[in-house]
């Protein structure tokens, strides 16, 4: 069964599902043969920024510890990269370079 974030659910556009979404698209080039060369550094400099804000935004959300927060949050990644029908329509959904976005420091 799809978490309520999934692809069987509408995606929405509050910032919590957007970069969660975009999170997830990233994990989904590991080992695979989508990215460049040159895209290895941004994409883990990318994926560091997501994991923060989102697991920032779970903490606000939930009004939960700091570490409360990163067991949810790794608990909503791993529902999404669970179900092959969420990986496929993340794939489908969020393009590459909108998942990559800009990198701010």
């Amino acid at each position: 069964m799809c978490p309520p974030l999934s692809c069987c659910h509408q995606r929405l556009v509050q910032p919590l599902p957007t970069q969660l979404y975009y999170l997830v698209r990233l994990l989904l080039t590991h080992n695979s043969d989508e990215l460049l060369a040159d895209q290895h550094e941004p994409v883990k400099q990318r994926l560091e920024q997501l994991w923060g804000r989102v697991q920032h935004s779970v903490q606000c959300r939930c009004r939960v510890s700091a570490g409360r927060a990163i067991e949810l949050t790794e608990c909503l990644v791993a529902c999404l990269l669970r179900e092959e029908c969420c990986r496929r329509s993340l794939r489908r959904a969020v393009p590459l370079h909108e998942a990559l976005g800009p990198v701010l420091t």
